[in-house]
């Protein structure tokens, strides 16, 4: 009797305290239900190329679903269906909403829009060391499209990092010196080069980040944009975690075209932890946010360099903090047209 309620005392400790939280949704390629594909989640994005996972779910079902158990934090996610080195045809997704929050007693819904492992050319020797190749959706190029180029991962691929490359025809050839890079592709179907990607948008994060390029070699690239899709993360949607509010000109008229950047210091210096889309004619936004803050908000129109001939404003206080109560603030941003200097 003795043995079997230590069995069973033993046996409930061993399932984790979290297991009511995690990630669950669908992986699909061009709309195709994928099964066999393991979803993977990490601290950092550094810790993808290294294998560094701190949570694995069971490869996809037959109708491309999963769930994966992991504790509250936030967490970078990839699928894959390959064991080590991919290979041509294989299935990838790096997720684009990145980093992920997981919280206490709910799955957070997130779908995997998987591309094809390309077939690329190994490096060949060049006068100078670049990287050349083709941006694509679905097989086709794609126009108009802009090359990121980050040469650390840390910010989360925030702002324009080592350099941003228009792609006007789906082709490029860009020069770069030696050093490891990651390398993005982002095209928003409201324009520009700056703001989050929404249902709709095209993205990808190239499979084989990082890119090592020595001196005189060139490298065969192929990027194959997605789509983000509202089929694969419509059911059960967390609730919102962030600032909502409204951009006022100095009248309280709404300001349109506006950023609101978050910053976990309060000198609002350097590359912004988070921003928003740009407000619309109503002034609105809305910027989700992780964690407890405490967060400071600036507003402007121009994303990165000297304020200057701009609308521009912050909000007074402390910065925001977020509990179990508080999970949304509603705020109003009053922004002034700086001169030239």
């Amino acid at each position: 009797m003795k043995l079997l309620i230590f069995f069973i005392i033993f046996s409930g400790l061993t399932q984790p305290l979290w297991a009511a939280s995690g990630v669950k949704g669908r992986a699909a390629w061009r709309g195709e239900l994928v099964p066999g594909v393991s979803v993977r989640a990490y601290r950092a994005v550094a810790d993808i190329a290294l294998g560094k996972e701190v949570g694995r779910a069971e490869t996809t079902a037959l109708d491309g679903t999963y769930q994966l158990d992991l504790p509250p934090g936030e967490y970078f996610l990839t699928a894959r269906d390959y064991p080590a080195a991919p290979q041509p045809g294989d299935h990838f997704c790096y997720y684009s909403g990145s980093p992920v929050r997981v919280v206490a007693g709910r799955y957070t819904n997130v779908g995997f829009n998987l591309i094809r492992v390309p077939q690329e050319a190994p490096p060949k020797p060049g006068a100078r060391s670049a990287i050349e190749g083709e941006i694509t959706f679905q097989g086709e190029p794609l126009e108009k499209v802009y090359l990121y180029v980050y040469n650390a991962p840390e910010n989360g691929f925030k702002g324009p990092g080592y350099l941003v490359h228009p792609v006007e025809k789906g082709t490029f050839r860009l020069r770069l010196p030696p050093g490891d890079y990651y390398l993005l592709a982002r095209k928003r179907l409201k324009g520009g080069r700056y703001g989050p990607i929404e249902i709709g948008d095209y993205f990808n994060y190239y499979y084989g980040n990082p890119v090592r390029i020595k001196a005189g070699e060139v490298h065969d690239i192929h990027i194959e944009t997605i789509t983000r899709l509202s089929m694969l993360e419509a059911d059960d949607p967390v609730p919102f975690h962030g600032v909502r509010g409204v951009v006022h000109g100095g009248g309280k008229e709404p300001v349109a075209g506006i950023y609101v950047f978050a910053y976990a210091t309060a000198t609002m210096t350097g590359t912004p932890d988070y921003f928003s889309a740009p407000t619309g004619a109503d002034g609105r936004f809305e910027l989700p946010l992780p964690g407890d803050g405490p967060y400071h908000l600036l507003a402007r129109q121009e994303f990165g360099g000297p304020a200057t001939n701009e609308f521009y404003g912050r909000l007074a206080g402390p910065g925001l903090r977020f509990d179990a109560q508080t999970t949304t603030h509603e705020v109003t941003i009053n922004v002034e047209q700086l001169e030239s200097r």
